[in-house]
């Protein structure tokens, strides 16, 4: 199923099954959910998984495991999670 040259996380978000969901998430959730927290209204850029497909790859489909993040709060929380990793 997975090409030997693309690692199988790659290939999860180049499927159809993950870009029809994050569409559909997207406009369904179109506000930043950390923006909104601290009192902004900033257009959702990025479906993120709260709990990453690479420490659990079982919820890379389910709905309840995404959040709508800007840009930056989505880079800034992937930044803190490869800190944790390592």
């Amino acid at each position: 199923m997975y090409n030997s040259n693309e690692s199988k996380y790659q290939q999860f978000y180049k499927s159809t099954a993950w870009r029809r969901l994050s569409r559909r998430f997207l406009e369904n959730n179109p506000i930043c959910v950390k923006c909104y927290e601290d009192g902004v209204i900033r257009k959702a850029d990025v479906v993120d998984h709260v709990q990453e497909v690479k420490d659990n790859w079982s919820r890379r489909l389910d709905e309840s495991n995404l959040q709508a993040l800007c840009n930056s709060h989505h880079n800034t929380k992937t930044r803190n999670e490869r800190k944790k990793r390592e």
